[in-house]
């Protein structure tokens, strides 16, 4: 009798995403995801990236850049959401992903630095809308808002260009075989400088 091996849920979104990745349309989708990622919902950008990147090796930390600056992007919408729009807008994108309760807190963080804040926003399991929510909300200043959000994305998206660019094609071959590891591994890490962090 023979066994057939079926690749798991996460083998299959990476090949999905390794497939689409070799498309013309990625880098746009990518730059959607981003906007989207700010503004809407957790969107997966750093899944798309890496699949952009690891297709394109030699552009790897022009697609991180670009990443970076269009996730800004929308969070400057995000932001101008909680500033101008918080009751008609932000209230309820953000209540309907559980994170209203959160606004207080963050808003806390952002009095005692919105700098460092929107830095570490990349590696806490928050999604970032809430950040860009937040800041409008509590009225950050805007070029603090924007330089933040830059370097903190910028560090999000950095290490996934590097991986792609010094492992070339290789990384294709571990993404697609350890999918399940990579993604359990991101999460822990993000927990324990969430834990850290706080």
């Amino acid at each position: 009798m023979t066994s057939i091996n079926r690749p798991g849920p996460a083998q299959r979104v990476v090949a999905w995403l390794l497939d689409r990745a070799d498309r013309p349309s990625g880098l746009i989708v990518l730059v959607v995801l981003a906007l989207l990622e700010a503004t809407l919902f957790p969107a997966p950008t750093e899944a798309m990236l890496l699949a952009l990147a690891i297709a394109r090796p030699r552009r790897a930390w022009w697609l991180g850049a670009v990443a970076a600056v269009a996730s800004a992007s929308g969070g400057i919408i995000g932001y101008e959401f909680g500033l101008a729009l918080f009751e008609e807008v932000a209230r309820p994108v953000l209540a309907s992903r559980g994170l209203l309760g959160q606004v207080d807190a963050l808003g806390s963080l952002y009095r005692d630095n919105a700098f460092l804040a929107l830095l570490s926003s990349g590696y806490t399991p928050i999604p970032y809308l809430l950040y860009t929510m937040t800041a409008g909300a509590f009225d950050v200043p805007l070029p603090t808002f924007i330089l933040g959000s830059l370097a903190g994305r910028a560090l999000k998206y950095a290490p996934l260009a590097a991986l792609a660019y010094f492992l070339g094609p290789a990384a294709r071959t571990y993404v697609e075989r350890y999918a399940g590891w990579v993604v359990a591994a991101f999460v822990a890490a993000t927990a324990v400088f969430f834990l850290l962090a706080r």
